[in-house]
């Protein structure tokens, strides 16, 4: 195994401003020294899971996990632009007739089922471009057989984000129930926390992206897969894309 791929999110597909992902790409030695010192920081401070609060609120004691070797990927992609485009199968099931249960039932069977179609959309169609920008980023054209993706719980249905990684040509996938034993989905969660407190402008945040991410953000001047990548860039309006100037 050449690389070992954590990802976890930060954000929800269909509401607030930003659906983030972070990529942290890792050899298996490192990833040896990172759960070593994520097993010590988490002893000496008595956390039982690190994730992106606690380690916000006792910097100075876990920015030591930032020292072992390791890259950072980011995708980003914005609610607003995936409910703001209009899709034909939405269209059709919305005019659909009233049903023999009056417009009450109706209603309620429509909005249950375009609900599920709006997941499935942004997963066959958003988050299947965060997959395959990271695999673009991170891997190259490397042999499948030499690297896995380790996923936090998604929050889609766990096979269906599985089968669309693998469409995209990942054939190595473990779905993680319980990341406080992994630290790996930890650091993903960090980051991924770290960047969505950057994008937020929450206090203190810049700092910790300054002296923790920002030297291991992979590849930033890429012209194929920027990072942290846009997901659609062209949706973005020019005032959203200024908004990432923070991270440069």
């Amino acid at each position: 195994m050449k690389f070992l791929i954590f990802s976890d999110e930060s954000g929800q597909w269909n509401m607030g401003k930003y659906y983030i992902r972070s990529w942290v790409r890792i050899t298996p030695e490192n990833y040896d020294l990172l759960r070593k010192e994520i097993i010590f920081s988490k002893h000496e401070t008595e956390v039982k899971e690190l994730k992106w609060r606690k380690f916000k609120n006792n910097y100075v004691r876990f920015k030591n996990i930032f020292s072992v070797d390791f890259d950072i990927f980011i995708t980003i992609s914005k609610p607003e632009h995936f409910q703001s485009k209009e899709y034909n199968i939405i269209t059709t099931i919305e005019n659909l007739p009233i049903s023999t249960g009056g417009q009450e039932l109706t209603d309620k069977i429509k909005t249950k089922i375009i609900n599920s179609v709006k997941n499935q959309l942004f997963l066959n169609y958003f988050e299947k471009i965060h997959i395959e920008n990271s695999k673009k980023a991170l891997l190259h054209e490397e042999c499948p057989d030499k690297y896995k993706y380790i996923i936090d719980t998604p929050q889609c249905l766990d096979r269906e984000w599985e089968n669309i990684a693998k469409e995209c040509g990942i054939q190595q996938i473990e779905i993680i129930k319980n990341s406080e034993n992994i630290p790996g989905i930890e650091l993903a969660d960090i980051v991924s926390g770290c960047i969505m407190g950057l994008l937020e402008n929450v206090g203190d945040v810049e700092l910790i992206y300054k002296e923790c991410l920002k030297s291991k953000m992979w590849d930033m001047m890429s012209q194929e897969c920027p990072n942290p990548n846009l997901i659609f860039f062209p949706d973005f309006k020019s005032e959203e894309k200024n908004e990432m100037d923070i991270f440069r």
